[in-house]
């Protein structure tokens, strides 16, 4: 047990607030996206500066508690949050500075993107970031397992706009990682911290991230939708037309519940694109024409710019705080196969829950012409990032949606040539591999560097040899967790 004047102590110690439960901004600050996710820490931090990190991180150690930190909170299996120990919130630290002449954005990491695209909106100087679709997603966890953006094909990943990441380690040093570093292991934790995944390496505390001038102030943005019994036609030509696409165009694919042209009161589902163009209106709606001359139930073209329009695409696919498993996977070129189709129309077919849906990014572009070595991003030659989120809004049906779930990826694991950390999955088997390929053995030696003891462990952190029991029925107890003892 603890002793009670220690917690009092380390109050008087922060800038920020200890929550603990009963409190209703602890119940507050344990609600995530995912509303699955039922974990009770301790108490919980809500850090106001650096110096709460430190003391926070040395806290835990000395009196063996389990830590874990939340930035946004959007992690698919909960991972910013644990049983019993002590949750580390950075909600607090949401400073974001503008260097107009750099082009560099200085953003602590209690931030999600949503501030920053108001923050630069405001600011009236068209610059934007590489950030994520969803604007509540915190940008800690997004830039550490890589971070798509919808411009990605025309500026990299997240991660390839990264300067500089301050983090403080388990020894309670504070570091300025940067690729120029001058001290080899700060260099080397700065590579791993790019695309190596969140929870890792420490508690990353502020970046500077590097903004752009898009070819345009608006840009084009379009939804396109098809019937389903339409997907192999058109998924077949799509999987060959996206090869001829410039970089400074996205065709993202979503499959799931839209509007009825007929009856826009109702629901029906369909499939289709959601395409934005870093350049010129017409020349976007040119380059979209014989995906339209395919015949689409409905389409809506948009000038609009890429803030404003991530403010309000990303609401769509929010999960909500009803209940989700989610699974995804990196698809290479020309991955649409009709036998990979098949599997894609037999599965939302037979969705348990109108809820659920599937939604890919589409990638390539800049991001494959940056060397493969220069991050711990391992996937720089995907080309499509299916993720599958299964919704549901009854306890009791579980089993039924996360199996279903499950089944579905599973059958398309043919056609993976991956899987994606921000959309960690405790049900995967081989997660090691999949999510970091070739690069899991140099991450694995900058952990043991950076946390010799590994105490920011958890079940599927690197170092973990936890692996799923994938035998039916499956063990959904993994689900449930963050940690394996």
């Amino acid at each position: 047990m603890m002793d009670p004047t220690d917690l009092a102590a380390l109050q008087r110690r922060l800038s920020g607030q200890i929550l603990l439960p009963g409190e209703s901004a602890y119940q507050s600050a344990v609600a995530i996206d995912n509303g699955r996710v039922q974990l009770r820490p301790r108490f919980i931090v809500q850090a106001n500066s650096t110096q709460d990190v430190v003391l926070t991180l040395q806290f835990a150690q000395q009196h063996g508690l389990r830590l874990t930190t939340k930035g946004g909170g959007h992690s698919a299996a909960g991972y910013s949050l644990n049983a019993g120990g002590i949750v580390l919130d950075l909600s607090l630290m949401t400073r974001i500075q503008l260097d107009i002449d750099k082009r560099v954005v200085k953003v602590q990491m209690g931030a999600r993107w949503h501030d920053v695209y108001v923050y630069l909106i405001n600011a009236n100087t068209g610059l934007i970031p590489i950030g994520g679709g969803c604007p509540t997603v915190g940008i800690p966890g997004f830039m550490q397992g890589g971070g798509y953006s919808f411009v990605s094909r025309s500026y990299g990943l997240s991660v390839d706009n990264l300067l500089a990441i301050t983090l403080v380690t388990v020894d309670g040093k504070v570091r300025r990682l940067s690729a120029d570093a001058a001290d080899v292991g700060d260099r080397d934790l700065f590579w791993a911290c790019r695309g190596g995944g969140g929870g890792n390496w420490g508690v990353a505390v502020e970046m500077e991230i590097c903004v752009h001038y898009p070819n345009t102030e608006k840009m084009l943005t379009g939804g396109i939708r098809f019937a389903p019994e339409r997907a192999h036609e058109v998924l077949s030509f799509y999987n060959e037309w996206v090869e001829s696409l410039p970089n400074e165009m996205a065709v993202y694919g979503i499959w799931g519940q839209s509007p009825d042209p007929s009856n826009p009161n109702a629901q029906i589902q369909t499939f289709g694109f959601t395409a934005i163009y870093n350049g010129d209106f017409q020349e976007g709606a040119k380059l979209l024409q014989p995906l339209l001359e395919l015949g689409p139930l409905t389409v809506s073209l948009n000038q609009i710019t890429l803030p404003e329009f991530e403010l309000i695409n990303g609401a769509t696919t929010l999960v909500g705080n009803r209940s989700a498993y989610i699974r995804a996977g990196m698809m290479p070129p020309g991955a649409f196969k009709p036998e990979a189709i098949e599997v894609f129309e037999r599965f939302m077919a037979s969705a348990p829950s109108k809820d659920s849906f599937i939604v890919w990014t589409h990638a390539g572009g800049h991001i494959e012409e940056i060397p493969d070595s220069s991050t711990a991003f391992a996937h720089r030659s995907a080309r499509f990032v299916p993720e599958l989120k299964a919704i549901w809004t009854n306890p009791q049906d579980a089993r039924a949606n996360i199996e279903w779930a499950h089944a579905f990826f599973e059958a398309l694991q043919p056609f993976f040539s991956g899987a994606y950390v921000n959309y960690i999955d405790p049900l995967l088997g081989s997660w090691a591999q999949r999510y970091y390929l070739d690069h899991y053995p140099r991450l694995l030696q900058i952990k043991q560097q950076c946390d010799p003891n590994n105490f920011l462990a958890f079940q599927q952190g690197v170092g973990s040899l936890f692996e799923p029991d994938l035998s039916q029925p499956l063990d959904l107890a993994p689900l449930n967790r963050t940690c394996v003892e």
